[in-house]
């Protein structure tokens, strides 16, 4: 509740501070027309968000530096995401946006220095904050927006992407490089965070470890998630791994956890012997995506690690809520199956063990017995 109430109180906030200010935003041009690449040389992603939106974000940056290599890609993004793309080779570099006023006053000074030519508010929304910092970050430059509405007068470009064809986020999103003339039919959508070589060989370690005890694969379950409502119970979760170890008898399950519930990941894998290990403790988000590279299969909540799976093409099964706007737009992508969907809109507890299992098997077949 009270992370609600600070959160209506910061929107309240951002909205009066926009009412007050919106005189002197510039509005956009209406000659946009199509950018051409070859005459222009930097340009300026806005995506201060989650962990999730900066993974689905991978392809777009990708596409537009292998069509256009001499581009410079920078970001403005948030401490939460920075680690998916920090090392990668498509962008030049990263500015944090921390909401310390001091701290990003000075970015915002740093980011005018680069002359962006192109500013992309990869936000799909109407944010107050992403609309700042697209005006501000470089004047002066091409401004291409994403599902803006109320903001959509202040952007010379801007895609509609909330549509009824229930197109998935990663499609709808790579549609912002029309504005540089390239279609996206043939574009690579499948694009992993960039993993280190530390990372790898962490992740190539812990699955040494595993003493070859999983010839038919690991199956990795995670039971952490952003908020309590996606947070499967414990109980169920017990009975599918149960169900599982049953269903998959090569296989080993590999529990992943936020830090937070390392405890409870703990516990969880004791039942079972060599059959079940939690992911190894200190691992950073990079470290994990080497691990869930490796995997045969992930059964988690509505989280990030949907999309980092399915980035390496690992097939997922999703917990959903009812909510028909984020599990359209957010479901396991290029999976005609995989997510189970709860009969309500506000949490994923009537989820039953049977249909998670059931669409595990359809997804990823267990072997014939001899």
């Amino acid at each position: 509740m009270r992370i609600s109430i600070t959160k209506s109180l910061e929107h309240g906030f951002k909205r009066f501070f926009f009412f007050l200010s919106r005189v002197y935003l510039r509005k956009g041009r209406g000659d946009f027309g199509v950018i051409d690449p070859r005459r222009i040389e930097k340009v300026l992603f806005i995506r201060p968000e989650k962990l999730g939106d900066m993974v689905i974000s991978l392809p777009v940056f990708h596409n537009l530096k292998k069509m256009h290599p001499h581009l410079q890609l920078f970001t403005i993004c948030s401490p939460r995401n920075v680690a998916v793309i920090r090392d990668n080779r498509n962008i030049a570099a990263n500015f944090l946006y921390t909401k310390n006023i001091l701290h990003d006053l000075a970015m915002i000074r740093r980011v005018r220095r680069l002359g962006a030519d192109v500013v992309v508010d990869m936000v799909g929304d109407d944010s107050v904050t992403s609309l700042f910092l697209t005006q501000y970050a470089s004047p002066g430059a091409r401004r291409i927006g994403l599902g803006k509405r109320r903001h959509r007068l202040y952007y010379d470009f801007n895609y509609e992407y909330r549509t009824e064809d229930e197109a998935h986020v990663i499609d709808n999103t790579l549609k912002l490089l029309t504005a540089f003339g390239i279609a996206t039919d043939d574009a690579e959508r499948y694009v992993p965070p960039t993993i280190p070589e530390t990372s790898r060989r962490t992740a190539e370690r812990f699955i040494t470890s595993l003493d070859g005890q999983a010839p038919g694969g690991i199956i990795g379950i995670n039971i952490s998630a952003g908020r309590p409502t996606r947070v499967w119970p414990e109980g169920k979760t017990h009975d599918l791994i149960r169900r599982l170890l049953a269903v998959y008898p090569t296989c080993r399950i590999v529990i992943s956890s936020d830090p937070q519930d390392r405890a409870r990941a703990e516990t969880m894998a004791e039942p079972y012997g060599k059959r079940v290990d939690p992911v190894p403790p200190g691992l950073g988000l990079l470290d994990v995506a080497a691990i869930i590279s490796r995997m045969r299969m992930l059964v988690t909540p509505d989280t990030s690690l949907v999309h980092i799976a399915r980035s390496f093409q690992v097939p997922v099964v999703g917990l959903y809520t009812r909510f028909q706007k984020n599990f359209k737009l957010w479901r396991p992508y290029g999976q005609k199956t995989g997510a189970v969907i709860s009969g309500n809109d506000y949490n994923i507890f009537d989820i039953t063990v049977d249909e998670v299992v059931n669409a595990a098997v359809t997804l990823s077949p267990p072997e014939k017995k001899p």
